[in-house]
């Protein structure tokens, strides 16, 4: 009896981690990128739920390397706001910059970086092209009438497509 209670338990912890690594990661990626498009904003509110959930998840399943993704989070983080203070992307892109950290394996980090730099890239020629077919027509395009590209979608991006690679989803 004592073995079936503990493997419910240890399924439901199961189910839990599984819940929050298949569903509430992704959709809130999602929702960063449909705010960030929308508006140009990354709400505080994704960026504190996904340092919950990644707490809860660390709670739940120990994480060999947890002191490693809080200080690479952290120096994220630190960067992301010297780049804010010049002016260089915005502070929710900085916040979650530094929350995805805690995500992805640190030695993704590279990694990430690489897919943020691609799809952001694909953001400014998807920008450029579409001022330039409005500006054909007479118009100003979505994006020309915002001051900035979205790259809370790159940043979300790159952590959506690298999220099946970490070792958190293996294992």
């Amino acid at each position: 009896m004592d073995g079936a209670v503990s493997g419910t338990v240890g399924s439901g912890v199961a189910g839990a981690i599984q819940l929050l690594l298949l569903g509430l990661y992704p959709a809130l990626l999602c929702a960063c990128i449909g705010t960030d498009l929308a508006r140009r904003i990354i709400p505080n509110a994704i960026v504190a739920a996904l340092i919950l959930a990644f707490a809860m998840v660390a709670a739940m399943a120990p994480l060999p390397d947890l002191s490693l993704r809080i200080l690479v989070a952290m120096a994220v983080t630190g960067l992301g706001f010297s780049l804010f203070a010049e002016n260089i992307i915005g502070a929710g892109d900085a916040k979650l910059a530094g929350a995805l950290m805690l995500w992805l394996d640190p030695l993704q980090v590279p990694l990430f970086i690489l897919c943020a730099g691609l799809i952001g890239a694909a953001l400014s020629v998807a920008s450029a092209a579409s001022g330039r077919m409005a500006g054909m027509m007479g118009e100003r395009s979505a994006f020309a009438r915002q001051a900035s590209l979205p790259y809370g979608v790159a940043l979300a991006g790159a952590g959506l497509l690298l999220h099946p690679f970490s070792s958190l989803m293996q294992g």
